[in-house]
């Protein structure tokens, strides 16, 4: 059978992690020899310790000093690369050199893969990928360019030079040219796993949107009383406001802080405000609560608007902030940032919860995605994983 690599080379937190694993388990079902490649494995540790699998890390040259990595602005995709080291031929050639490598030491027949960049261009013209990710993820690529991530916004960096640096590294290695910033992206297949309503790019869409593969719930009553279902990152400047805010509210609080000390929690606690020092059984959880506060991560996202729980989204880079503008679309929820948050106090939650229309939208979203369901995204990801093996 193939040698596939699966994994993600972007990203953190568990997302990534739960789309792809359910794929790196059927594919070893049908008897391929997988091999997982992971960008955070020490976050993943519990993960793996319970299911598994053959791994290694992604290689990450990215500079450690964010003023090095690229533009402060993201317009678009293409940006986003810049900030991977697509922008100067010193951080490209040794991240491409890393993957060059491990494709002789694997020798993988196809990559599946979530928000990897490098790594599809290091496959370019060498090996078949198919990308399964969100639809922020995996932006439309049929143009010479990407798609701005705002009506008004376009790429601060010159897609120009993105491919000379491309196309340097290419010469160095041997590989084929990059005729356009969008040609690496254009792979052998791209299955976008969200539903429609919460693609970023919807309008512009061409791939096939085969729905979540993970993280769906059914739909669920709302409790009588408020109740409040958090999970953040401390790492973020605005989760210690939120969780000021979730101490002097009072309401009764369920959170999974990742990253949080035993502490940093002693500091917010009071009698009913709990806190988990794992990831809680996502259902579980969302069943207790009438609203849900989170980054805005799309798996998040997902499991609030199948379970219909309205949403208070603290995004933190440009995917949780349109997901967050994308639950403001079809008023499931709002985004708020720091300043707001800060100003708003606890009365936010009070009168975040007060709003009934809010309420009412979510329990029709969760009808409408049930019914739109059931939905087969692995059905479609292995297809195109047996296509791609059978074609070559």
């Amino acid at each position: 059978m193939a040698r596939i690599l699966v994994g993600y080379e972007r990203g953190d937190n568990f997302g990534h992690y739960r789309r792809l694993a359910p794929v790196a388990e059927a594919l070893a079902a049908e008897g391929h020899q997988v091999t997982f490649f992971l960008r955070n494995p020490y976050d993943c540790r519990s993960q793996l310790t319970k299911n598994p699998m053959p791994f290694i890390q992604s290689p990450d040259l990215v500079p450690p000093n964010p003023a090095e990595r690229g533009p402060k602005k993201m317009g678009s995709y293409s940006d986003i690369m810049v900030y991977c080291g697509f922008g100067k031929v010193e951080t490209l050639f040794p991240a491409t050199l890393a993957w060059r490598t491990i494709f002789d030491q694997v020798r993988p027949d196809l990559i599946v893969c979530d928000h990897s960049p490098v790594i599809c261009f290091a496959a370019y013209g060498r090996i078949p990928v198919i990308q399964v990710g969100s639809g922020f993820t995996i932006p439309p690529a049929q143009d010479e360019i990407f798609p701005g991530f705002q009506p008004s916004k376009t790429a601060t960096v010159a897609p120009e030079e993105i491919i000379a640096v491309m196309n340097e590294v290419q010469t160095r290695l041997g590989g084929p040219r990059v005729p356009q910033v969008t040609a690496p992206l254009r792979t052998t297949g791209r299955l976008v796993c969200t539903l429609k309503g919460l693609d970023p790019y919807k309008d512009l869409r061409q791939d096939p949107v085969v729905g979540p593969t993970e993280g769906l719930q059914s739909p669920m009553p709302l409790p009588d009383k408020p109740a409040v279902f958090a999970y953040l990152g401390i790492e973020h400047r605005i989760t210690p406001k939120m969780l000021t805010v979730l101490k002097e509210s009072k309401l009764p609080v369920e959170a999974y802080v990742r990253g949080m000390t035993q502490a940093t929690a002693k500091k917010y606690a009071r009698p009913g405000l709990k806190f988990y020092r794992s990831p809680q059984p996502i259902d579980q959880v969302l069943s207790r609560a009438t609203m849900a506060i989170h980054h805005g991560g799309s798996g998040m996202s997902l499991a609030c608007c199948s379970a219909g729980r309205p949403q208070l989204a603290l995004p933190i880079h440009e995917e949780t902030l349109l997901n967050s503008q994308a639950l403001g679309r079809i008023g499931v929820g709002r985004s708020m940032s720091a300043k707001e948050l800060e100003s708003a106090g606890p009365e936010v939650l009070f009168d975040f919860q007060a709003d009934a229309r809010r309420r009412e939208r979510a329990a029709i979203i969760a009808q409408e995605i049930l019914n739109a369901g059931p939905f087969r995204p692995m059905d479609h990801i292995l297809e195109a994983c047996r296509s791609s093996l059978g074609n070559a």
